[in-house]
C-alpha cells in the first residue's frame, strides 16, 4: 500500500453496494469518493485528483449489457489516460471483462467480490498509476529543462566568467544564490544548473518564495495534514517535499518576511521537515537554488534578512549581468527568439532589417532579456513581410532620466528614488515613506546609507 492515503472513486447505482465498498476501503486506509451515475463519475474525474476508479459496468440504461459502463470507461480514458480503472460486474461475463480491458480498464472484479482480492487489486493499480504519472511528470520536466538549456544563450565577454563558474558548480550539490536585475534570466540559469547536475532526472520545483502570505508560508513550504487548520480538507505536500531528491528554486528570496526566514533556515540546517499539524518529522534531500534582484547584503546590514540564512543559501553566488552590459549577445538572442516565435505563430520570418538591428542594439533594455523576448514576439505578430522592421519592434524612445536609471546600480537607483520622494514631500519623512511603501524606520536607514 502506498504511504500517502490513496484516493479512490467508487461508482455504482446501488447505494448499499457503494456504502459497503466505502466502509471496506476506508478501513483499509483509502480515501473514498462516491458516485451513483456516469454523469457524476465524469464530473468527479474532471474536478478531483484521483488514484483509481472502481466502477460498475451496469447502470440505468439496462441491467446486463454493460454498454453504459463501457461508454463511461472510454470517457474516463479520454480525460485521463493514466488513471487506473477497475471494473465490477455482477454477471461474471468474461466477454464483458475482455471488452472492458480493451477499452482501457486495468482489471476487473466479479460481484460478489472477495475483500482481500479487491483490496490487493486496488493497491496494485494505485501503485501502477502513481508510478506512471511520476514518469510522465519527469518526462515533461525534462522537456521543459531542455528548452531552458536551449534558451541560455551567452557568447559575450561579460558572460564568460559567469559560464565558467556555472560549469564548475552546476554538477555539484552546492546551494547557489543567483543575483541580477529583473529579466536577466535567473530562472533560466537555475534550470541550467539543475540540468547539468546528477539530479536532472528528478523534479525541478520553482516557487516565488516572496509571494507567500505569512499565514500560509509554513503550509506552502512544509505542507500540512488534513484538519491542521480551517479549509485543510486534505493532506498536502510542501515545496521541499515535492522537490525531494531534486532541486528547489526559491525566486524572490529577499522578499521572504523576516519572521518566516527561520522556517527556511531550520530546513536547510537539519534537512528535515514536519508538515503543519503533524507530529511526524521526515528527511528531505533537496538542492536549493535561490534568486533575487535586491541588494541582499544591504538587507542583511539593515536587519531585514537573516545573515545565517544567507550563508546557507549562497555557498556560491552567481551574478548575471544586465543585457546592456552584454550587448554582443543582443543579436544572437534576438535571432533565437525570432526563430522560436516564428515557429510558434506559424509565420515565415527569417531575419531583421538593418534598421531593426540598430534599434535593438541602441535600446537600453531596462527589462533585460525578458523585455527583448517580448519585443521580438510582438514584432513577429505584427510584421507583414519576411523580415522584421524597426517599427515592428515597438520600442519606445527612452528619455534622459529613464536612460540614466537604466544604467544605474541598484544602490544608486535606490538613492535617487529616496531623494526624489523626499523632495516631492518637502522633506516629510512620513509621507515619503508611505509613497515608497516602507516604514519610517526603514526610510531613515536608507537615508543614512545614502548620506541624505
Amino acid at each position: 500500500m502506498p504511504i500517502a492515503s490513496p484516493r479512490v472513486l467508487v461508482a455504482d447505482d446501488q447505494p448499499d453496494v457503494v456504502e459497503a465498498l466505502r466502509i471496506l476501503l476506508k478501513n483499509a486506509g483509502f480515501e473514498v469518493l462516491t458516485a451513483c451515475s456516469p454523469k457524476a463519475v465524469v464530473s468527479t474525474v474532471a474536478t478531483r485528483d484521483l488514484d483509481c476508479v472502481l466502477m460498475d459496468l451496469n447502470y440505468t440504461r439496462d441491467t446486463t449489457s454493460g454498454s453504459e459502463g463501457l461508454d463511461l470507461l472510454r470517457n474516463i480514458a479520454s480525460q485521463d489516460p493514466h488513471l487506473p480503472v477497475v471494473v465490477m460486474t455482477g454477471w461474471g461475463s468474461v466477454d464483458g471483462a475482455v471488452e472492458a480491458m480493451r477499452r482501457g480498464a486495468r482489471d476487473y472484479i466479479e460481484k460478489p467480490w472477495n475483500n482481500d482480492r479487491l483490496l490487493a487489486t486496488l493497491a496494485t493499480q494505485v501503485e501502477f498509476g502513481r508510478a506512471k504519472r511520476h514518469g510522465e511528470r519527469l518526462t515533461g520536466a525534462n522537456r521543459r529543462n531542455a528548452a531552458g538549456m536551449e534558451d541560455f544563450i551567452a557568447e559575450s565577454a561579460a558572460m564568460k566568467p559567469v559560464l565558467e563558474l556555472m560549469a564548475k558548480v552546476g554538477p555539484s550539490d552546492a546551494n547557489v544564490l543567483i543575483c541580477g536585475e529583473h529579466g536577466t534570466g535567473k530562472d533560466v540559469a537555475a534550470r541550467w544548473l539543475h540540468n547539468v547536475s546528477d539530479r536532472s532526472g528528478e523534479s525541478f520545483v520553482a516557487v516565488n518564495a516572496g509571494g507567500f502570505g505569512e499565514g500560509v508560508f509554513e503550509s506552502e513550504v512544509l505542507g500540512h495534514v488534513r484538519g491542521a487548520f480551517t479549509d485543510a480538507r486534505n493532506d498536502r505536500a510542501g515545496c521541499f517535499e515535492l522537490a525531494d531528491r531534486g532541486t528547489l528554486f526559491l525566486d524572490e528570496i529577499a522578499n521572504v518576511p523576516y519572521r518566516q526566514q527561520a522556517v527556511l533556515l531550520r530546513v536547510l540546517e537539519t534537512g528535515e521537515i514536519r508538515r503543519v499539524g503533524s507530529a511526524k518529522t521526515q528527511r528531505v534531500d533537496v538542492r536549493v537554488l535561490s534568486a533575487t534582484n535586491a541588494d541582499i547584503g544591504a538587507a542583511v546590514a539593515n536587519g531585514e534578512f537573516r545573515e545565517d540564512l544567507l550563508y546557507r543559501l549562497n555557498t556560491v553566488e552567481i551574478r548575471l549581468p544586465a543585457l546592456r552590459d552584454r550587448r554582443e549577445d543582443i543579436p544572437i538572442l534576438a535571432r533565437h527568439f525570432l526563430t522560436r516565435q516564428s515557429r510558434r505563430y506559424d509565420k515565415k520570418i527569417d531575419a531583421f532589417e538593418d534598421e531593426a538591428l540598430k534599434a535593438l542594439l541602441g535600446h537600453p533594455w531596462p527589462g533585460n532579456v525578458r523585455e527583448l523576448k517580448h519585443a521580438v514576439e510582438r514584432a513577429v505578430l505584427v510584421a507583414c513581410g519576411g523580415r522584421i522592421a524597426a517599427e515592428d519592434l515597438g520600442l519606445r524612445p527612452v528619455v534622459a532620466g529613464q536612460e540614466r536609471l537604466a544604467t544605474m546600480t541598484l544602490h544608486e537607483a535606490e538613492g535617487l528614488l529616496v531623494e526624489k520622494a523626499l523632495v516631492r514631500h518637502g522633506g516629510n519623512v512620513t509621507r515619503a515613506a508611505e509613497e515608497l511603501g516602507v516604514s519610517r524606520a526603514a526610510l531613515y536607514r536608507k537615508m543614512e546609507r545614502h548620506g541624505l
